[in-house]
């Protein structure tokens, strides 16, 4: 164990520092002020595991004076990649992911590499190495880059040739332009920038054509097929950059979301032991990856990791997250969400245990016709969709949604309290402290034994029963949780609320139409949503409901009349 005499030896100037075990380093850091940061970690170990962890197990410390803050970044990323320290999270997660190099030689190919320091252009980053492997494959089967490497001189192809891997440049079976030509297809195919390409791939064909090489007229089409693939693809996807690594921070918890010809096409989620080691993270992700076009982060980066990032590579940094891609973002990361970074989250800014089970409600209405409400439930980490439950309103009619709100919770909690449905341990009202002040009245009432909160729509203000404000965006992780089940509670009082508008006019069209009687029309009602579905069911699904199908041909006449 590493004394505290030792710790304060250090000198109060910029550099970095080394823990070690024997000779081999433990963890690597860079300080403004050694001496100020060696200190912090001995004192952060009386309640951190992992600084405990690495000043219990250290045996020596060393450090190295830098001139500037920039220079002791430099260094430790260095010194990292160089001793792997077993509790850097750099040397964890930035041990370098696989990439496809298309070489810089005269018949170039493509090979999956780690690192950055080829000769050739780089596509990537790959997450794992099979998905690299299997687009590699692709570019062989699609493209006929060679597959032997280096490239022999042979009087006969090999078995690749024959399986429509390779085109033989080694044989002479193509020359340099055409081969060139399957290049520039390939780099546009894993770039996404097919305009140019094309071009030239429908003009080749038709060259071909003329002189009856049928067999080349097919590998092109194949080509040209492939590319304007991914050129509708890049359309659909709607997305404003064609080129862009997206990390996003939710508390520890890190989505690192590739996009590529305007499509996401990868993600990785990690989990960091502190939220401190984001910026490490990120340092030795771009050690071993190309940067891209346009990187989009939703946290501060400090000025020496951009000037350490920019010494790497031009790119463009983005601030600001189009809504509609942070909704995908939220979604992917709010399947990954770790139990533990919940409960962390719930402890320190709720001051109570993670909820093993919340109810969600919200109340629904047409106005002031159709008032419904809902209740949804979620159970440790995901939407438990056969808990939920709809309420149609029976007591009054009109707006008023407090009203409203107290028939629902006042049912839901009788069945509560009778034990027909589980006991949770939250309920989150969609609202303010009017909704609020309703729920707490009904649970009082019921004497339940279940906390309430309330979230207000525009700011997005969590409201408790203190009458304590949080502003949920500062807290990324509850905001993932509650929003999801407040815009559940939304949309499942909306669907409800629309399929009882849906029925009514059914029930007000079916009632003026001879022939249907009230048998049929409770068939109706029960088999179908709504009128459109009735109208084109297919005959033979009628016939097994007992219902002639010319009734939707008399449906439809009405409709249309």
């Amino acid at each position: 164990m590493i004394s505290l005499d030792v710790l304060q030896k250090a000198p109060d100037k910029p550099g970095v520092y080394i823990f070690k075990k024997g000779k081999k380093a433990l963890y690597i850091g860079k300080a403004k002020s050694l001496r100020d940061r060696l200190l912090q970690h001995y004192k952060l170990a009386e309640k951190d595991g992992k600084e405990r962890a690495i000043i219990n197990n250290s045996t020596d410390v060393e450090w190295i004076i830098t001139r500037n803050t920039y220079e002791a970044l430099t260094l430790e990323v260095d010194l990292i990649q160089l001793h792997k320290p077993r509790y850097n999270v750099l040397h964890k997660y930035g041990g370098g992911y696989p990439l496809l190099l298309i070489t810089n030689e005269t018949f170039p190919t493509i090979k999956v590499v780690r690192g950055t320091d080829h000769k050739g252009q780089l596509f990537g980053p790959f997450f794992s190495t099979s998905k690299a492997r299997r687009v590699k494959r692709l570019i062989h089967k699609v493209f006929k880059l060679r597959t032997c490497d280096p490239m022999p001189i042979r009087k006969e192809p090999c078995m690749d040739y024959h399986l429509g891997l390779c085109s033989a440049p080694c044989c002479g079976l193509v020359d340099k332009d055409s081969y060139n030509l399957s290049v520039k297809s390939a780099i546009a195919l894993l770039s996404g920038d097919v305009s140019q390409v094309l071009e030239e791939l429908y003009s080749r064909i038709e060259v071909e054509m003329q002189n009856l090489s049928f067999e080349r007229c097919a590998m092109l089409r194949d080509q040209i097929q492939a590319l304007e693939n991914l050129s509708r693809g890049q359309r659909v996807s709607g997305l404003e950059y064609s080129n862009a690594d997206i990390i996003y921070q939710m508390g520890r918890l890190v989505g690192l979301f590739l996009i590529r010809s305007g499509r996401l096409v990868d993600k990785q989620v990690i989990t960091l032991d502190k939220e401190e080691e984001l910026e490490e993270f990120l340092l030795g992700f771009y050690y071993t990856s190309p940067l891209p076009k346009n990187l989009m982060v939703n946290f501060e980066i400090s000025e020496e990791a951009l000037w350490w990032l920019r010494q790497r590579g031009t790119f463009n940094l983005i601030k600001e997250i189009d809504r509609g891609l942070e909704e995908l973002i939220r979604e992917n990361l709010g399947h990954q969400l770790d139990p533990e970074l919940l409960r962390e989250e719930f402890n320190k800014v709720l001051n109570m245990n993670l909820p093993e089970r919340i109810e969600g409600f919200d109340i629904s209405h047409f106005y002031g016709d159709y008032t419904v409400g809902s209740c949804v439930v979620w159970e440790m980490g995901d939407m438990n969709k056969r808990a939920y439950r709809r309420y149609r309103i029976k007591t009054f009619k009109g707006i008023d949604d407090y009203k409203a709100l107290e028939e629902v919770l006042s049912r839901r909690a009788k069945r509560l309290k009778e034990g027909e449905e589980k006991m949770p341990d939250l309920w989150l009202i969609d609202g303010g402290y009017g909704q609020l002040n309703v729920a707490l009245r009904v649970r009082d009432k019921f004497s339940l034994p279940i906390k309430v909160l309330a979230l207000a729509k525009e700011e997005e203000i969590l409201i408790c029963e203190d009458g304590k404000e949080i502003e949920l965006k500062k807290y990324p992780i509850l905001y993932r949780i509650f929003g999801l089940i407040r815009d559940e509670a939304h949309r499942f009082a909306l669907t409800y609320n629309r399929k009882l508008r849906l029925k009514e006019s059914m029930q007000d069209v079916l009632d003026k139409i001879k022939g249907i009687g009230e048998v049929k029309k409770r068939l109706i009602y029960r088999n179908f949503e709504n009128l459109y579905e009735f109208i084109k069911a297919d005959d033979q699904s009628l016939k097994k409901l007992g219902i002639n199908p010319s009734l939707k041909q008399e449906v439809a006449k009405y409709l249309n009349d």
